[in-house]
Order: structure tokens, then sequence, then C-alpha cells
């Protein structure tokens, strides 16, 4: 995953702390992964294929949505799982995710600093929810960086989408899951080319030309 998105962050080399909460176990795959994973055939190609098409559907609704006449370009994606860990109590008041931008280092109330290790180049954020058979875990916009003044409060729904430019405007976070697992597929998007998801193009190539790693060795076996 991308270990600083939502990091309040620290310079040097230091390791930040992380912004999810102890009490679940967050676990997620970007697609530099699921295209190594159809690459060895522990994924079937069709997969990597719907998850492809789906994610241009998002990348598309965004762009009709706020009406962006920039070319709009995807730069990471996220399949991430959140699961209330066995024993954790169902009263829970922690954030699951705590409140942050997506692409500034939040450092106070008014105060969000386009430096690293934020991800300065995300222009839009989307999130499209892939299950709602849990408990909690809503997704929560916040005026404050504390998450004291709740804005709205989103109930995941299975093909449910959020989608929102990704600066201080939107602080944002998640509650706390209380039971099951809540599982997503974050997007971010960008406007500089510079930062463009090169595994996309990646990914996309190997499908197009049925590039895997049994069709590469049946193919040295064939030519002894």
């Amino acid at each position: 995953m991308n270990i600083n998105d939502g990091y309040k962050g620290s310079s040097g080399g230091e390791k930040s702390a992380s912004p999810h909460t102890k009490n679940e176990k967050f676990e997620g795959i970007d697609l530099r992964r699921i295209s190594f994973l159809v690459y060895i055939g522990l994924l079937k190609p069709a997969y990597l294929r719907l998850l492809l098409e789906i994610t241009e559907e998002m990348r598309v609704k965004l762009v009709h949505k706020f009406n962006i006449e920039e070319s709009l370009y995807f730069s990471y994606t996220h399949l991430v799982c959140r699961s209330a860990l066995a024993g954790s109590s169902q009263n829970r008041t922690d954030l699951s995710h705590k409140i942050h931008a997506d692409n500034c280092n939040v450092l106070g109330d008014n105060i969000c600093a386009k430096k690293y290790p934020a991800f300065h180049w995300r222009d839009y954020s989307a999130i499209l929810y892939l299950n709602d058979d849990f408990e909690g875990g809503h997704f929560i916009f916040s005026a404050d960086s504390k998450g004291r003044k709740i804005q709205s409060s989103i109930m995941p729904k299975c093909g449910r989408m959020v989608g929102f430019s990704s600066g201080s405007e939107n602080l944002h976070g998640v509650t706390g899951v209380t039971k099951g697992r809540r599982c997503a597929l974050a997007v971010w998007f960008t406007l500089d080319p510079t930062y463009q998801e090169l595994d996309r193009d990646v990914s996309q190539h190997m499908l197009d030309n049925d590039i895997t790693f049994h069709q590469y060795y049946s193919q040295d076996i064939n030519t002894e």
C-alpha cells in the first residue's frame, strides 16, 4: 500500500506512525502485485481485465461529474480490506483511518503542506465499495483535522462510489469497522502525466499480448 496516505508524516527518513487503527487487520494489494499474480498463473487474467475496466469507468464518472477538461491520469490503484479483529469491542470510538487529506500533510486546522511524505500530485480520489456485509466503516468528511466537526457520513454499499478532489478541502476518514470485513477499490488520479500509473500500461500490454510466465516457459520447452 501507499504507506504514507493519511500520515502526519516525518522527515529525514524517520518512520511515520500508521493512520490505521490497531483494532483492525488492514490488507491491500496494488495493480503491480495483481498483475504479477496473473503473470505467474495464480490469478485469472479475466480478473485483471475486469479491474482495468471498472477503474476506467470510475475515471470517466469523475471526469463527467466534476467537468474536468484536462486529461485525468491514473496515479495509483489499491484494493483494500479492513477487518475487525476478534475480541475487539463493538462500542469502539476510534477511527479505522484517521482524518486526513490525500495530497497534503495535515499539520493542524487550516494547515496542510504539499510536501513529502504527502502524495502532492494527487488531484482526485475515488472509492468504490465492494461489499456491505459488515458493521461500521462509514466514510466521513470532516471540517477539521480531529474529526470533531463531521460534515457528512456515507454508509458503504456494494457498487456505491464516492469521488472528491484530493486536497485539504476534503478532509476525510473511516469510522471503525466493528464487525466483519470491509473491502473497497481505492483509486487516485492526477492531472500531471509525470505521475501517471505506469503499471496500468504494463498490465494492459500483458493482457493484450497474453503474456504469462507459463506461456514463456512452454515456448522455451518447445524450442529445445
